[in-house]
């Protein structure tokens, strides 16, 4: 009877442990499998850009990063309106954007939440929100792109103004239609500091000096690299492409005088997302993208880029070493026009 019951006793024991190695392995699986830290992050930034600045921060910090992309046709404007549908249930971490206007709105929308990158402190304060709702980090300028072998150097236009020149015989200037993407910022920026008169002098006078108006700042490009048109309106980063390529152009930053008004800047903007699920994670990327290691990265991949911080700009031989003078109007009233100025280009292109 004791040796039955001894017998009993211990394989009820030895099953209880069992039971209690099988719970531990099953809690400890699951838990390693959880424990992976990763950050989700919404980004309009071109992806062969992008995906080599997530790989040095995963290897970095430890942190995967699960990017999601804009599409092409969609551009910032489908992933703003993704993170508003969103809003009662966040699914991403950082929404890091190749412009400021879109991030700018949705700052405005309660969609962010306030975070300073700890590095981000020598970042001028005009390219960082006063509440600390979203932080620049790279730029480009939009810039004029002249082909230097058809046009002699001094004839090449230093100020958007000078594109409206009499001068100018038919196509021999090349303009993005300023519907969508950064030649609307530069609209807005136009409509922000000249009111509506300065905007459809610019467009208007254009249009009666039979600018080609083209589809994109590539094509711009393409045809001044053609010898098509001599000067193009467009970004700095499609502009490098074709010097770096030794295409017979050359770059100039208009509006650099000291009588003048200076040059748009378009910098990255990168922002916390208000109730993601990994808010630790995504203040890690922002501390990251937004820190003096971030922003080279990025501008050296990026050929156009370059860094918002002065002493890290003069290491790209394609800037002028005194810097580049920037337009004297600040980056929420350029953003604030956007809608009156869009009404206005929509009535001039699309009737």
């Amino acid at each position: 009877m004791n040796d039955t019951t001894d017998t009993m006793q211990f394989k009820f024991h030895i099953r209880c442990i069992l039971a209690f190695l099988a719970c531990f392995m099953i809690i400890f699986t699951s838990g390693c499998g959880s424990a992976e830290k990763e950050v989700i992050v919404y980004t309009s930034v071109d992806q062969p850009f992008a995906e080599p600045v997530f790989k040095a921060f995963s290897e970095k910090t430890g942190i995967r990063v699960r990017p999601v992309f804009d599409t092409e046709a969609a551009k910032t404007v489908g992933l703003a309106n993704r993170l508003r549908a969103e809003v009662a249930a966040p699914r991403a971490d950082v929404f890091w954007s190749s412009e400021f206007s879109h991030t700018i709105r949705l700052a405005r929308e309660n969609i962010f939440a306030p975070y300073r990158p700890k590095q981000a402190e020598d970042i001028p304060a005009h390219f960082r929100d006063a509440q600390n709702l979203w932080t620049g980090s790279g730029q480009r300028a939009r810039v004029l792109i002249v082909n230097k072998t058809k046009l002699p150097a001094e004839e090449w236009p230093k100020s958007l103004n000078e594109l409206l020149d009499e001068k100018w015989q038919p196509e021999q200037i090349t303009v993005a239609r300023p519907l969508f993407g950064t030649t609307n910022t530069q609209a807005s920026a136009i409509f922000a500091r000249e009111g509506e008169e300065g905007l459809r002098n610019f467009f208007e006078t254009l249009k009666q000096r039979q600018a080609a108006f083209v589809d994109g700042n590539a094509s711009t490009r393409d045809r001044v690299v053609a010898g098509t048109s001599l000067v193009g309106l467009t970004d700095s980063d499609d502009a490098v492409v074709a010097i770096k390529r030794g295409d017979p152009v050359a770059m100039v930053f208009p509006d650099q005088g000291d009588d003048q008004i200076g040059t748009l800047l378009i910098p990255n903007t990168a922002a916390l997302i208000k109730n993601g699920p990994n808010p630790d994670q995504g203040k890690a990327f922002l501390d990251y993208i937004t820190s003096s290691e971030g922003e080279l990265m990025l501008t050296r991949l990026g050929e156009g880029f370059f860094p918002i911080r002065r002493n890290l700009a003069t290491q790209l031989e394609w800037l002028p070493q005194t810097g580049v003078k920037e337009l004297q109007i600040s980056l929420p009233e350029v953003a604030d026009a956007i809608a009156s100025a869009s009404l206005i280009i929509n009535a001039m292109f699309l009737q």
